[in-house]
């Protein structure tokens, strides 16, 4: 029974190492460097490190010269002291780059190889835009190390060529066009660009329509009327054409094949009226075809965005729209829904025809070999089917495990949960001497995350296959769980059992069961959603605004809060305790809107629950179908991703794992219970 109720205010966090056995420490002990002698006890040497980082980072923070002077002079001779001592000065410098603009500038020439320098010279180069130092920004900007400079720095990048050179190459006046054609405003930076490409005679009557069309496009209509009063005579008859277009694409197009219109135009508003009205974009493309006002590619792009939209939208002639699209403009995403939307009408047959038909690559995932295995039981060839299943059964992931329910075998997880492989001395050695990676692990202890994963991604590539081993080991034992995930996906072992256990990591579980309990909703869902947002990351934020473990928006964070009275503070959503009794208590209210039904609120806490409505089948859909047919490619990954670690996680916490096809209920039409 799930119960949207109040939990208890509780703040548990736990990091650093956890004192094993003298066998772990042993191994884990290179990984710090060395500031005291050889045989001091293990947790001596992690604690002299970590004092004096910790110290001069505070120092650091204080901005207190004498006192990280102070502390750099504790470094001095010490193992990786070298490295130590170059991370805190620019970590200094990042800071004070107003301040201290030389010292930065002689840091970044003398070395560009330090891990952290790109984040430094962005820092940099803004300080010199601001104080337009053009001369230094140039020699800085093509010097290493390389960055991703994005549109602003690019554009600044550009107004140094210009104030030094009062010239712009014929490469570089062709990428500021490019840009400036772009149909959204760009930054103040690219203005001086902008004005010496109108100067020069690039911002011609051409550029104005393809930035006019790129804006309308785009729905930024502002920029429009700015451009049509900017730009040449004749350009508002040209923008209000392609508004007609978008707005009214039904009685717009079919005006433009009757006048026999321009074939971009003819195409683009065919494009639009398929997102709205697919089949009535297929009677119009008939048209133009028969008159031969656009060619077969953009034919093509039409034919596919029409049969592509009907099949978001679950109507039951996609398919057939579908199979008739051309070769020509078929993709991924065409095979994928041709037999998604067979599936979503339970046409067993058309399942397996399309899954046949698709190109060799596509035919094998193990998604369509599941569903082709189904479909060949439906049809009467159950042996045939049992065959394909027993080999995906093999293989504990969200198909593996679906094709074992089909089978009514046992899931291939360890009968043990032990401790992941004991590496060997060499390999432990090896990565003790690295001090990038060192540190990064001293970062990690004292709860740094940000710049321990800049070291440790940079310190990742470098390294042999070897140790990569002993690297998620050392990761795991030190509760870096989001780290030794990464080196288990690097060294291609996600389903090796040794492994298993290690990649399901259950951090915070006092935590996780008591707020569980105390919501009605099992705990392996809490930890598999939590594993599925964040990779217990508790300091991350996604592009949207979603932040902490659970990844909650801060709107649904205070709606939360106040709609279940748990009296924290959603402001404190990096807090783990926050985060996870928020997060659970969402889940609560998912579960009871969706009356327990897994894959519906699974879904609704990745795509909100509004849209799930919208996802609800006309008649019953067994569970798997209906999370395989649902519209989201990132939502359809999430809910299969998660449900499938619900299995992995009642095995972790209990030591039997659950059955998938108990959290796969069939689904109906009024499955929402808002």
């Amino acid at each position: 029974m799930f119960r949207f109720r109040v939990p208890a205010s509780a703040r548990v966090f736990a990091h650093g190492f956890t004192k094993g056995s003298a066998l772990l420490l042993t191994l884990a002990l290179p990984l710090v460097p060395a500031l005291g002698g050889a045989n001091e006890p293990s947790d001596a040497m992690g604690s002299a490190l970590d004092d004096k980082l910790e110290t001069a980072l505070e120092a650091i923070e204080r901005g207190d010269r004498n006192g990280l002077d102070q502390a750099l002079a504790g470094l001095e001779g010490a193992r990786h002291g070298e490295q130590v001592t170059t991370y805190l000065e620019v970590q200094w410098l990042h800071e004070r780059v107003e301040q201290e603009p030389s010292a930065v500038a002689a840091r970044l020439r003398e070395h560009p190889e330090i891990p952290l320098m790109p984040r430094l010279k962005r820092r940099y180069l803004d300080h010199l835009a601001e104080t337009e130092a053009w001369g230094e920004y140039r020699l800085v900007f093509d010097r290493a190390p390389e960055i991703d400079p994005g549109t602003r720095r690019q554009c600044a990048y550009w107004q140094a060529e210009l104030t030094l050179d009062d010239v712009l190459s014929d490469e570089q006046a062709d990428a500021a066009l490019a840009v400036w054609e772009r149909g959204r405003s760009q930054p103040e930076a690219c203005d001086p660009a902008f004005d010496w490409l109108d100067a020069n005679g690039y911002l011609d009557e051409s550029a104005y329509r393809a930035r006019v069309r790129a804006a309308v496009e785009a729905g930024q209509d502002g920029l429009a009327r700015y451009l049509v009063r900017q730009g040449p005579t004749g350009l508002a008859a040209y923008r209000d054409r392609w508004m007609d277009l978008r707005d009214r694409p039904a009685t717009a197009v079919p005006a433009l094949i009757e006048a026999e219109g321009d074939a971009e135009e003819i195409t683009q508003g065919l494009l639009w009226l398929a997102k709205r009205e697919p089949a009535r974009a297929r009677e119009s493309l008939s048209r133009a075809r028969s008159q031969e006002l656009i060619d077969a590619e953009q034919a093509g792009s039409v034919a596919r965005l029409a049969a592509l939209k009907a099949a978001y939208l679950y109507e039951p002639q996609a398919h057939e729209w579908l199979t008739e699209v051309p070769l020509a403009a078929r993709d991924e995403e065409v095979w994928t829904w041709t037999v998604r939307s067979a599936l979503r009408h339970l046409d067993w047959s058309r399942v397996k025809a399309s899954i046949d038909a698709m190109p060799e690559e596509l035919r094998q995932r193990r998604e369509w070999r599941y569903w082709r295995a189904v479909a060949d039981d439906h049809l009467g060839q159950s042996t045939a089917a049992r065959t394909v299943w027993r080999e995906l059964a093999g293989t504990p992931d969200y198909h593996g495990f679906l094709a074992a329910d089909r089978l009514g075998i046992g899931y291939p997880l360890p009968e043990a949960q032990g401790e992941p492989p004991t590496p060997s001395d060499e390999a432990v050695a090896t990565l003790a001497d690295n001090p990038w990676l060192s540190l990064a692990f001293a970062l990690h202890r004292l709860d740094r995350p940000e710049d321990a994963r800049r070291l440790f991604n940079h310190e990742i590539d470098g390294l042999g296959d070897d140790v990569l081993p002993a690297l998620a080991y050392l990761a795991d034992q030190a509760h870096w769980h989001d780290r030794a995930s990464v080196v288990i996906a690097r060294m291609d072992k996600l389903h090796d059992p040794a492994w298993y256990a290690t990649r399901f990591a259950m951090p915070h579980r006092a935590l996780v069961e008591a707020q569980a309990e105390r919501q009605g909703v099992p705990a392996e869902w809490v930890y598999s959603i939590m594993r599925r947002e964040s990779l217990f990351m508790r300091d991350i934020g996604s592009g949207a605004g979603a932040q902490g473990l659970m990844q909650l928006m801060p709107a649904t964070a205070r709606w939360t809060n106040r709609q279940a009275g748990l009296g924290v503070s959603p402001s404190q959503l990096a807090d783990p305790g926050t985060n996870i009794a928020l997060g659970t208590a969402y889940i609560g209210h998912m579960a009871e809107r969706f009356e327990g039904r897994y894959p519906l609120a699974t879904a609704a806490y990745n795509a909100g629950p509004g849209r799930i409505k919208g996802w609800l089948p006309e008649v019953p859909l067994p569970g798997d179908v209906w999370v395989d047919t649902i519209l989201f490619d990132e939502t359809r990954a999430y809910a299969q991703a998660v449900l499938a670690g619900m299995v992995t996680y009642r095995w972790r916490l209990t030591g039997e794992p659950r059955r998938l096809g108990e959290l796969l209920s069939v689904v109906r039409p009024g499955d929402d219970q808002e």
